[in-house]
């Protein structure tokens, strides 16, 4: 098991959530992350571990490694970014290279493995009265394109989101996920996500007021194609507290 003296010093936020809380398993995980900005010469790097009970519980789940490769002296200069990422427990190492000027951000993944990933842009539009950060990517292995679509309204209380795939080959919309979140009140915040090819509406409350330091998550999923009198019984019940240090 990873050391406690470790692990304390690997970590500046960490997460406990339970299993099915009307089930047998009250734990399901243990996560933590640290992360600490480094300086090599002129060059500015943040450094992250990540800690995932069930996915390596011997050892941390990955390091990544991030930063500048050019800063932007003006607007009409380009930055250039990268973050290198070691999955230990895939043991899988990844590239993501991002380069943004004028508003636009282009990036692209690579692997050893399936070599170059995806590759997406980034942009804040209007559309109406409203701002709405679109993020199409290029899936190169499903031959898929992922579109992300997010904006907020109500001065900024309510956040609206939208996420499909669009599979070239089928020439149809898969995953699609529609989400809503509003802030309740300062620290509580009430959202929903809905997957209509699963059926499943996912409701959950944060709340960072309840406990000094500490932000408890309540989330329920409700599986829509279950028998419509026993939909609040076949519902799975979770909860969720991370705090920092």
């Amino acid at each position: 098991m990873l050391s406690a003296s470790l692990f304390a010093l690997a970590a500046n936020r960490a997460e406990v959530s339970t299993g099915n809380l009307r089930g047998d398993n009250k734990f399901d995980n243990l996560k933590a992350n640290w992360d600490k900005s480094v300086s090599i010469g002129d060059f500015k790097t943040t450094v992250k571990a990540k800690y995932d009970y069930n996915a390596n519980r011997d050892f941390l789940k990955e390091v990544s490694i991030s930063g500048d490769l050019k800063q932007a002296d003006n607007a009409d200069d380009i930055a250039v970014g990268y973050e290198l990422t070691r999955d230990f427990a895939s043991r899988n190492t990844n590239v993501r290279l991002t380069a943004s000027s004028h508003g636009y951000s282009v990036s692209a993944e690579y692997d050893p493995e399936e070599q170059l990933r995806e590759v997406g842009v980034a942009r804040e539009v209007d559309v109406g009265d409203y701002k709405v950060d679109l993020q199409p990517t290029w899936l190169v292995k499903a031959k898929a394109a992922r579109v992300k679509l997010m904006s907020a309204i109500n001065d900024g209380k309510d956040r609206l989101s939208a996420q499909f795939d669009y599979d070239v080959d089928g020439q149809q919309a898969k995953d699609v996920e529609l989400s809503f979140a509003r802030t309740l009140e300062e620290g509580k915040v009430l959202s929903a996500s809905f997957k209509p090819d699963k059926s499943n509406l996912e409701v959950s409350l944060e709340d960072s007021t309840f406990e000094a330091g500490a932000t408890w998550t309540a989330t329920a999923n409700v599986p829509l194609d279950s028998d419509p009198s026993n939909i609040l019984d076949a519902a799975r019940v979770t909860l969720k507290r991370s705090w920092g240090w």
